[in-house]
């Protein structure tokens, strides 16, 4: 091998090292949905896809990209939220970011992540659409973050009007836990009652709540939703 060849070789490999880029752990992730400046060694690519295309499959919205920040610090976490220790992770409108805190796990990550991301389609296609009660439990029923505790909501009192199912911002460990899992009932009862999916397509830009008595045939919100979980009884 003559040395101009040798020096052309070597020129091409350098070349070729500067135009590579050697994904560490913790370089930034970017994809359609989600841009990720720093992130555990486990997150992927294609795990994110997998997640961001199931909800938007089901929600048939293309997500305008939003920003991805791991927490490691529980209390810094905590003190962005201000929602107290059981948050996993938030998402807000006004930053389109999405705030992930260290008690999101490699176990967890699918479930909560795509929890995150039916509130983003929330508020980028459907606007005020989805009543603020039931969209926590439309989020954790999209990204099925677990079946409901029935024998959990038998032990306590229905509320007087399940629109009063408002994220709970605060209150004890309990009343928080049913808020979210009343609203994820109510969702159920609704996909088993109507087609969810034709429902969200209906409620872009009118509103779901007028088309839960028209369309899926609940005139009587809280006496379904009281029938519903009784039926549940073992």
């Amino acid at each position: 091998m003559t040395k101009t060849i040798r020096q052309s070789m070597f020129a091409f490999f350098v070349l070729f090292l500067l135009n590579t880029k050697v994904v560490r752990a913790d370089d930034e992730l970017l994809t359609n949905a989600t841009h990720m400046k720093t992130h555990p060694k486990w997150v992927t690519a294609g795990r994110v896809n997998r997640i961001a295309e199931n909800i938007q499959r089901l929600l048939e919205w293309d997500i305008h990209r939003v920003e991805v920040v791991w927490y490691t610090d529980q209390s810094a976490f905590e003190q962005l939220h201000g929602l107290g220790p059981l948050a996993l992770a938030i998402s807000r409108k006004k930053d389109n970011t999405i705030y992930l805190g260290p008690k999101v796990t490699e176990q967890n990550f699918d479930q909560v992540f795509g929890h995150e991301l039916v509130h983003v389609i929330s508020y980028q296609k459907y606007k005020e659409a989805i009543p603020a009660w039931l969209e926590e439990g439309l989020a954790n029923y999209l990204a099925k973050m677990g079946s409901v505790d029935y024998a959990y909501l038998q032990k306590h009192a229905f509320p007087a009007d399940v629109r009063q199912l408002l994220h709970p911002f605060s209150g004890s460990d309990d009343f928080i836990r049913y808020h979210y899992i009343a609203s994820q009932a109510l969702v159920e009862m609704i996909a088993k009652k109507c087609d969810l999916t034709n429902l969200l397509r209906l409620s872009v830009g009118h509103g779901m709540e007028s088309y839960l008595d028209t369309y899926c045939r609940i005139p009587d919100l809280n006496g379904a939703f009281h029938a519903w979980v009784e039926s549940h009884k073992k």
